[in-house]
């Protein structure tokens, strides 16, 4: 099908298992690309760079900002991520879905830059779940876990200005919610104009 790629936004509070509902979601579903963002902060024992992020210095990030390289960017717990924009557009204008993992506040400004961008929201099916995975976490203290928290009550506020929420309390579940999400939106007629029209200009 000739048509331009979609642009998938996924948010949602710290906790919530984003990374890992969509690394099996990109196991299952081809032609779907992630945005890999730049962040500022030190990798997590268990992250790879240029797999997860790319991890940069302070000074390497204001240059990109400087630039015009990035189409958001935030700063959260003293560290800066910002979504890279040249890899995106190359994906989209391929014919190729990506799929952003930002925050609530850079979602709100990728609307704006990308009408056509489907947002999806995952989330426990409660606060106090969220909670009982931040403390199972175990890679914040106390008081990064209170602050985390209190940012998660202020995303879930920006709820009504997405298209989907997918419950994440069981990982296949949250995974076909997304899929099932992805596989309507690539299946619009709006998105496949082009399409259309070549078989109805075939059709006898």
């Amino acid at each position: 099908m000739c048509r331009k790629g979609i642009l998938f936004v996924v948010s949602g509070p710290s906790g919530a298992g984003k990374g890992t509902v969509l690394k099996h979601v990109l196991q299952k579903l081809p032609g779907l690309m992630i945005s890999i963002s730049y962040t500022t902060r030190q990798p997590r024992s268990d992250e790879i760079d240029g797999l997860h992020y790319n991890f940069c210095t302070k000074d390497v990030f204001q240059n990109m900002v400087d630039n015009g390289d990035f189409l958001e960017h935030i700063e959260k717990f003293g560290n800066c991520y910002g979504t890279p924009k040249a890899p995106v557009s190359l994906h989209l204008n391929a014919g190729e879905d990506v799929i952003l993992e930002i925050e609530t506040n850079g979602a709100a400004n990728i609307k704006k830059m990308f009408p056509n961008a489907v947002l999806i929201f995952v989330t426990p099916h409660n606060f106090d779940d969220l909670e009982k995975r931040l403390n199972r976490r175990g890679s914040e203290d106390d008081k990064a876990k209170e602050q985390r928290l209190k940012i998660a009550k202020s995303e879930y506020r920006s709820m009504s200005h997405y298209d989907y929420i997918a419950i994440n309390d069981d990982l296949d579940v949250c995974v076909d919610t997304i899929k099932a999400i992805i596989t309507a939106e690539r299946g619009k007629i709006k998105r496949n104009k082009v399409f259309a029209q070549k078989l109805l200009n075939t059709t006898p």
